[in-house]
């Protein structure tokens, strides 16, 4: 369809001068002496107007047809779609001015019959004159020729200038004109250089030979962290940025342990993208590794920290994993407005699961008694009705503190979404006796659930008119047998005082 569009684009450029041309060319040729005698005869004093007039609209038509064809089916077709990259604007320039020279000198020969040895002779002595006065303006035109034929650099390509001493410059080339080079740089600023000293610099191109480069980062952790979770949760933390800047289409990031020093152990963070991104890219991973981290309860290491930041960050590393993993699970939203007591009670009854990268969690359809919080790394939820009906969905991401299977460990629905790793997991099982004991033991749970369960619209609207939490609760207590709610509970306990 782009190549269809593309023909008709050109078509309609060429077509007009080329009919033109080929009218004039059909007067001239098929009308010979009749057309000069039909001059004579009837229009005597403007034979000669005519048959110029003829001459110059016939050879400035063809001068408009070839400077379309070399433009449109060259440059911008063959060239541009060799190449990948837009026609340089000089040499368009540079051919039309070529071919209109060319046009005007064959007006002035053939249709005026003028002879032009002495027009080109006089131009050749201006033309020495012109060129010691305008030295500079002309050495600024040929490096910008130079600069297109050489392909050192394209238009659109993101470069680095390195000027004099340490200075440098950043941005995207975006023209080559007669004289100047425009660059945009990071802040947005166009800025222009002489072409004659654009080329004399050393440039980095950050385009070629491929769009995408590579980026490393550095985070410094306590010797203390173990090396398997810095390393699942760095890899979370900078794919869960790229994912956000860049799209679904990203490369995993690589995580490698770069040194050990006296604060800490250096991990390097790599990553791929294109040049645009790598920027914003290291400030997001920045970002997300600080939160991942934060989630984790950790931070990073260094100098800064004081011994008494040392000795707290020591004492979080070294609690038992309930209690670090309470505040965690606190503000999910299935468990929010759940007591401490509650929270820790739930963590010590279930169990840490690792999962592997790429590995398949949850099949959408499946039942289970299971449900699950993120503690670390990063997993794709794909949801194949969305992706029957629509193809640009895309799949969410499952973040630390996250969770998913509450409505087929609470509610017996099945799983609606194929849950997989996108990098290597941790995650907090809560299996069906947990939450049979929860239930169970702490009054109130089951109305906390019901409610929170509610929010996410698992069941949808309640038929006539039915108050959602309290339908989500009738079905919790029916996957529960002995769940009971608060009020009944009440009662009982009244029915007891009495007696």
């Amino acid at each position: 369809m782009a190549i269809l569009d593309q023909s008709r684009h050109v078509l309609t450029k060429i077509l007009g001068p080329l009919l033109i041309s080929v009218s004039i060319l059909v007067v001239f040729f098929f009308g010979g002496e009749a057309y000069q005698q039909f001059g004579i005869e009837f229009f005597d004093s403007t034979t000669t107007v005519v048959k110029n007039v003829l001459g110059v609209i016939g050879f400035l038509s063809l001068a408009v047809l070839a400077n379309r064809l070399i433009r449109y089916v060259i440059f911008e077709g063959v060239i541009a779609s060799a190449t990948g990259t837009p026609a340089p604007s000089l040499l368009l320039q540079i051919s039309s001015l070529i071919i209109y020279v060319i046009a005007l000198s064959a007006c002035a020969r053939i249709v005026f019959n003028q002879d032009l040895t002495f027009l080109w002779a006089a131009s050749g002595v201006a033309g020495l004159v012109l060129g010691m006065a305008l030295k500079e303006l002309l050495q600024d035109v040929f490096a910008g020729i130079a600069l297109n034929i050489d392909r050192a650099v394209r238009i659109g390509d993101w470069i680095q200038i390195h000027r004099s001493g340490d200075e440098r410059t950043m941005g995207q080339l975006m023209e080559i004109s007669w004289r100047t080079t425009r660059v945009r740089d990071l802040l947005g600023d166009m800025l222009s250089f002489p072409n004659s000293k654009f080329s004399a610099f050393t440039l980095s191109n950050f385009s070629l030979p491929e769009e995408a480069s590579n980026r490393s980062i550095f985070i410094l952790l306590e010797c203390s962290v173990p090396v398997d979770q810095a390393f699942r949760i760095l890899q979370a933390a900078a794919l869960d940025a790229l994912l956000e800047l860049i799209g679904p289409n990203v490369a995993i990031p690589t995580v490698a342990v770069s040194g050990v020093k006296i604060d800490g152990v250096e991990y390097m963070i790599g990553f791929h993208a294109q040049w645009k991104f790598l920027m914003p890219g290291t400030r997001a991973i920045y970002k997300h590794v600080l939160i991942h981290l934060a989630k984790a309860g950790l931070r990073p290491a260094g100098r800064a920290l004081t011994v008494a930041d040392r000795a707290d960050q020591d004492l979080v590393q070294n609690k038992q994993g309930p209690v670090r993993l309470s505040s965690l699970v606190d503000q999910t939203q299935i468990f929010d407005g759940l007591p401490t007591d509650c929270i820790d009670e739930l963590i010590a009854r279930s169990r840490r699961v690792r999962i592997r990268s790429g590995r398949v969690v949850i099949q959408a359809g499946e039942v289970g008694a299971e449900m699950y919080v993120v503690q670390e790394g990063l997993l794709d939820a794909l949801d194949p009705m969305k992706l029957t009906h629509s193809a640009n969905n895309k799949p969410s991401v499952i973040r630390p503190g996250d969770t998913f299977g509450e409505q087929v460990a609470l509610v017996g629905l099945p799983h609606r979404r194929t849950i997989r790793a996108r990098t290597d997991v941790l995650l907090l099982e809560i299996n069906g006796n947990t939450l049979q004991h929860l239930l169970e033991t702490m009054p109130g749970t089951l109305e906390i659930l019901a409610h929170n369960l509610a929010q996410t619209d698992v069941m949808g609207n309640a038929s006539d008119g039915e108050d959602m939490s309290q339908a989500l609760a009738r079905q919790i207590m029916h996957m529960f047998p002995g769940v009971q709610p608060l009020s009944a509970k009440t009662e009982e306990r009244g029915c007891e005082s009495t007696h």
